[in-house]
């Protein structure tokens, strides 16, 4: 009797861990971009079109900016104040990817020089926000 209320008390943890967790999983720490513009891809390189980029002033819910991903999965936040800023990316399918970064002396190039590379997996694995650079 005692082992079926210890399995249901760890079903009921691990149900409601999932719960919490199930729309986003956040990845590494805060990084440092001058432009805001990368790349959407699934965990096997595929471009995802149409994905929605949101960014949010840190510490708030309002969008600062928006933007749909283009038939190769690029996008392109220009025109960012400097500041600290959360990303988040969402499509159907697949769990949003979020990460917080500071903007620094933006760039006023129009190139695309330190793409964002974010790599979106299936409902039920964690998408996350992946920097190949150091600032």
């Amino acid at each position: 009797m005692r082992s079926r209320r210890n399995i249901a008390v760890l079903i009921a943890i691990v149900a409601s861990t999932t719960v919490s967790f199930a729309t986003s999983c956040v990845w590494g720490k805060k990084f440092k971009v001058r432009q805001v513009c990368g790349e959407v891809h699934d965990a096997y390189g595929a471009e995802i079109p149409n994905a929605t980029v949101q960014l949010k002033k840190l510490g708030t819910t309002e969008v600062v900016a928006e933007s749909q991903t283009t038939p190769d999965g690029d996008f392109s936040l220009p025109n960012v104040a400097s500041g600290d800023y959360e990303i988040r990316i969402t499509v159907a399918g697949f769990w949003d990817a979020s990460q917080d970064f500071r903007m620094v002396r933006p760039s006023k190039s129009g190139a695309c020089s330190h793409p964002i590379r974010v790599v979106m997996k299936p409902a039920g694995d964690c998408s996350y926000v992946e920097n190949a650079w150091k600032n």
